[in-house]
């Protein structure tokens, strides 16, 4: 088996870098222990899922079998655990990320990767928008934006994704949360990068990843709209 990286364009039989990455982020996202994964490779099943004559349409079946509660029914919007933030525009990007006080950060997010404009301190309702299946960023923007076309959401810049890290820490330990509205100067293997949330085994992390990726169910988007007022 050869491993290719992004740069390439793989083959039928081959798997990427990028792809080990997100099963370990995947891992990671599910909290799982050394022990938890010895006692997967030792059960078989994920022996079964890689061999090539297996049948992997009905995942529905399969969290039957493994116990599991049923997947959320269609595309759907999640509400956030409360309904605003404030972003204070007199904060550098680099005080934002301090007052987060998260586990782990991406070194390469900084002000000239990720320019902040705002004055003051403004208000905004936030929510968290997930599809149940994979969807591209530029797809997912799509949807935020035609939620509401009365009051439309706009999808989140890195200000409002670390005030929402802020003011509600355990959500990023329920999903990964993208700001899809903050894209990269930078190219990182020819590829621009956007930021988010993250749970890792050792805490709360701030991370990026590719725009040009297919993002997988268990991601959510988050999105954002003035306030009328200032809470």
């Amino acid at each position: 088996m050869v491993i290719e990286t992004e740069t390439t364009q793989p083959a039928d039989n081959t798997y990427t870098t990028h792809q080990l990455m997100k099963l370990a982020a995947l891992m990671e996202q599910k909290g799982v222990t050394f022990k938890r994964f010895e006692r997967i490779f030792a059960s078989g099943l994920l022996a079964d899922m890689l061999e090539p004559d297996a049948n992997l349409d009905n995942r529905k079946g399969v969290r039957e079998a493994l116990k599991l509660g049923p997947l959320p029914r269609g595309d759907q919007n999640v509400a956030t655990a409360g309904t605003a933030i404030m972003v204070d525009y007199s904060l550098t990007l680099e005080q934002m990320m301090a007052a987060g006080k998260f586990d782990w950060l991406n070194n390469d997010i900084n002000s000239d990767q990720f320019p902040i404009q705002g004055e003051g301190q403004v208000g905004y309702e936030v929510k968290l928008f997930h599809f149940n299946e994979n969807v591209s960023s530029q797809d997912a923007e799509k949807k935020i934006k035609e939620a509401d076309t009365a009051s439309p959401w706009e999808p989140g810049r890195i200000e409002h994704l670390l005030a929402f890290g802020t003011r509600y820490p355990e959500e990023q330990r329920k999903h990964p949360i993208l700001a899809l509205g903050s894209v990269g100067n930078a190219t990182f293997f020819g590829k621009r990068n956007v930021p988010y949330l993250y749970r890792r085994v050792t805490g709360r992390s701030l991370h990026l990843d590719w725009w040009s990726n297919e993002w997988h169910p268990f991601y959510h988007f988050l999105a954002v709209r003035k306030k009328n007022s200032q809470p």
